[in-house]
């Protein structure tokens, strides 16, 4: 694969976290995730599955989160996957997963996973912090306890 390809594919990534994620672009998720896009994270019990479950989860995290932001640590391209680490960042301001709005302010990472066909995103897998998220929330106590078992 020649370099201007993966640049390519980290175009796409930083598409998706600039026009979907920082400026809340519901309309060009159909420009950057493919038809039968997978999250294989089946993220909030797969509510991010194809083009529409895309549609309805950013609206309801827009809606939870209204500043959302993310900003890019580190990218890698090889071949025609990307891994993105990510810190994602807003305060909650409506419901979000059940919880009602605390006003708190939330941050944490997240690593993802890619595959980019087409000039599109078709595949995600990843991880992101939600301990520390459900913590900033109040939802779960964080361990003060010092120890390190």
């Amino acid at each position: 694969m020649k370099i201007s390809d993966l640049q390519k594919n980290k175009t796409v990534v930083q598409r998706y976290v600039d026009e979907i994620q920082n400026d809340h672009s519901i309309d060009a998720i159909e420009s950057i995730f493919s038809d039968e896009f997978i999250d294989h994270m089946d993220t909030y019990g797969g509510l991010f599955q194809g083009i529409d479950g895309l549609k309805k989860g950013y609206t309801a995290a827009f809606q939870a989160f209204p500043d959302l932001k993310a900003i890019v640590r580190q990218m890698i391209a090889e071949e025609d996957m990307v891994v993105l680490h990510k810190t994602v960042m807003g305060t909650h301001r409506g419901e979000f997963r059940g919880i009602p709005a605390t006003g708190k302010k939330v941050e944490y990472q997240s690593i993802y996973i890619f595959r980019i066909e087409n000039n599109r995103i078709s595949e995600y897998w990843g991880l992101q912090d939600e301990l520390k998220l459900m913590q900033q929330l109040g939802v779960v106590a964080e361990d003060n306890s010092g120890k390190t078992d």
